[in-house]
Order: structure tokens, then sequence, then C-alpha cells
């Protein structure tokens, strides 16, 4: 009888930690190589499925020799139902030890699902050896 409420108990932990891993991701972090993209636009798929939940984003990249001044960052968000918002940003400084700095927080999605972000770098696309968004879904409520 003992051995069977042992088997019961891992077999419960088991589920338990089955149903963790098919947890949403409280966020993530992807970073695109300079010689994979086309036309020197990364492009990411964000997967912003909560829209109670506030999210932060950051940007880093990293130089081949030179440090680069207030790049120009050409940012365009494409919502799941395909509305799309464009803007121009500044990353202060990146340079050949690598950079991170935010971007936007406290982002509340208008619309739950998959959301494409693509960031454009101009002027020093040849310096870049390429571009990463680190993205985190703020614990707590609004």
């Amino acid at each position: 009888m003992r051995r069977r409420g042992l088997w019961l108990t891992a077999l419960a932990l088991v589920f338990a930690g089955m149903l963790q891993a098919c947890r949403e991701p409280d966020g993530g972090e992807t970073f695109i190589r300079q010689d994979t993209v086309r036309d020197g636009v990364y492009i990411y798929t964000l997967p912003l499925t909560d829209t109670t939940a506030a999210y932060d984003f950051w940007f880093y990249s990293r130089t081949r020799r030179q440090t680069v001044e207030n790049l120009q960052l050409n940012v365009q968000w494409l919502a799941p139902s395909g509305d799309a918002f464009s803007e121009t940003v500044y990353m202060r400084s990146v340079g050949p030890r690598g950079s991170r700095e935010a971007y936007r927080s406290e982002v509340v999605p208008a619309q739950a699902g998959d959301w494409q972000l693509s960031v454009r770098p101009v002027g020093a696309e040849e310096e870049l050896l390429g571009w990463g968004v680190v993205y985190k879904k703020r614990d707590g409520t609004r």
C-alpha cells in the first residue's frame, strides 16, 4: 500500500511538471545575425497573447570594431489583425563589447496573438554583427 502512494505521488509530480511546461512563456530573447537578414531588416515574431499584461522590450547588438553613436532604428509593429504602427527611435551607443538598451516598457498589446516586430538600423549596417530583441512579461497586475 505504501508503494502505491509513492507511485501516485510521483505520477502527480510528473503531471504538474508537464502542465508547467505547457504554460505561456513569460518572455524571450532572439538574436539575428547580420549575414542572415534581407535588405537590412531584422524581423521577429513575438507571442504577446496576454492583453491584460504589460511587456517590456530591449534591443541589443554588437559591432565589429567601431562604436556607433545615436544609431537610428526604423521600427514597425504588425498586429495579428494586420494593422501596422511605425516609428523611428535611436539607440544611444552600440560597441564591440555589446550594448543593451530599453526600447519600450509597460506595453499592453491591443490584440492577443503573434505580433511581428521589424527593426531596420540605418547608417551602420556593415558594422553591426546582428540585432537582438528581449521581451519580458511584467509580474503582477497593472
